[in-house]
């Protein structure tokens, strides 16, 4: 006669900041898929250079999570991921070409829990989202009002990235950017 055991593992082992990153993580993965539904493949406004700032500052994280594995690598790397998929395919509907390289490891990850945020890049991030909004806003379509919800909700995850990171100032969208 087979019995059965259950094990309970709510939360054992992992901290409060382990939960909120995992939750940060899904949360991130969420909101690329409902932006990639809602942008289809609209490229107003997108600037390659800032596409591929962003995925080289997306493969940097990958590469220290790799270095500087934690419990919830695996989820990181996985949200990470998402994201570099949509953004090359952002950077092939607005024609950007080359292959962006993978860079070295943040051998100071490990200061900050193996989180290599890098804030000129964060920053980059969130000025390339008000672009976007400020593209929709200038010539609004049927989904503009989606696109503009959804990149308010990535550049508030960026925003709360930069915070955990220690980025200060505020980042705003110059004229000419």
């Amino acid at each position: 006669m087979a019995s059965s055991r259950r094990t309970a593992r709510s939360g054992r082992g992992t901290s409060p900041r382990q939960r909120k990153m995992a939750g940060i993580a899904a949360i991130g993965v969420t909101l690329g898929v409902a932006f990639a539904v809602a942008t289809g493949t609209s490229s107003a406004s997108e600037n390659c250079e800032g596409l591929d700032t962003a995925v080289g500052n997306n493969l940097a994280f990958i590469a220290d999570q790799l270095v500087f594995p934690d419990a919830l690598s695996e989820a990181r790397i996985a949200n990470r991921q998402a994201v570099i998929d949509q953004l090359e395919q952002r950077r092939a509907a607005a024609g950007c070409t080359g292959e962006v390289e993978v860079p070295d490891a943040d051998p100071n990850a490990a200061l900050n829990g193996g989180a290599a945020e890098n804030c000129d890049g964060l920053d980059g991030a969130v000025r390339n989202n008000l672009a976007f909004i400020a593209g929709q806003r200038q010539n609004p379509d049927a989904l503009s009002e989606a696109r503009i919800a959804n990149r308010q909700a990535v550049i508030d995850l960026l925003e709360d990235r930069r915070t955990l990171a220690g980025c200060t100032g505020e980042v705003e969208l110059t004229p000419g950017s």
